[in-house]
């Protein structure tokens, strides 16, 4: 059996402690990892900490010690994930990649989920000190940035915490925007269901969010939308279409699961980031939103 380790953060600062283990204990099992968090043999600075609470450059992790046979072979990510991830490179540089992250694609692994880009960034790129600047839900595809030192990764993550980052998003949105309605002023809060799944609602005790729209093209039952939130909260522009009565087609949280033709998936995608130092980033509409906008024409 292995000691007690004492872990200092340092060059790992930023990251959330469920994938500073996971990087750390390289082939121990994943659930074996969240098992030793949940009941609180892992200790940040002697407190327990939620897996996906962000470690500081000074905080010390306390890893109790492991069984041999705990152990397995580690769980690398399938070549063809691998390959995906790499392929999906819109703009590198000395400090930062932009990736145009598929949907379907999990940017942190967890229940359900075997890995996510970041646990798989170091095998992808061959760089350990690669971590994600900010978050894009699963179903959700388009610009992500992956800073690759922890100076850009304070940098970015002050940026985009305070909306100094231009965000533009295409959304397809059930029936017709109303004309003139081009932003929605509405506090989100987040809660929980009670299998445990996160969601947010519109609420007065929320914290203030503002999301933009301008309408590109309409058609009988749809309206495709240019949305550039002002403010991060979670599932905003979700919430936000929901809120004014047109759901995004495809949304299996918050939208009408009853539409016909069915959505291939939920009909958001991140098309442009505006980046300090660098202009605008893009990623082009997937061809999936493409021919199912073809179909509701």
């Amino acid at each position: 059996m292995a000691n007690v380790q004492l872990i200092q953060v340092g060059e790992r600062a930023g990251q959330r402690l469920d994938n500073f283990l996971l990087g750390h204990l390289k082939g121990v099992p994943r659930s074996r990892v969240y098992r030793m968090i949940r009941s609180g043999e892992v200790r940040v600075n002697g407190s327990r900490r939620r897996p996906n609470s962000r470690l500081e450059i000074n905080d010390q992790v306390r890893i109790p010690p492991i069984q041999i046979d705990e152990r397995r072979e580690s769980a690398d990510a399938p070549r063809a994930w691998l390959e995906k991830i790499k392929n999906s490179v819109l703009h590198e540089d000395s400090d930062l990649i932009v990736l145009n992250k598929p949907v379907g694609v999990a940017v942190h692994g967890g229940t359900g989920e075997p890995f996510g880009v970041a646990e798989t960034l170091e095998q992808a790129f061959g760089d350990a000190n690669m971590q994600l600047a900010h978050r894009l839900d699963k179903a959700t595809s388009g610009c992500l940035v992956i800073t690759k030192n922890r100076r850009t990764l304070e940098r970015f993550h002050s940026a985009f915490r305070n909306n100094e980052i231009g965000k533009t998003y295409d959304a397809y949105v059930q029936g017709e925007w109303p004309k003139g309605k081009s932003m929605v002023e509405a506090s989100v809060e987040r809660f929980h269901l009670a299998n445990g799944e996160r969601r947010v609602r519109i609420s007065e005790s929320g914290q203030p969010s503002r999301t933009l729209f301008e309408v590109v093209a309409r058609c009988t039952e749809a309206t495709w939308l240019c949305v550039r939130p002002r403010t991060g909260r979670t599932h905003q522009i979700r919430i936000h279409t929901q809120f004014v009565g047109h759901p995004i087609l495809g949304d299996r949280k918050y939208g009408n699961r009853k539409f016909l033709p069915r959505a291939p998936r939920m009909m958001l995608h991140a098309r442009a980031l505006e980046l300090p130092d660098i202009g605008e980033i893009a990623a082009p509409i997937p061809s999936e939103m493409v021919s199912y906008w073809e179909q509701l024409r």
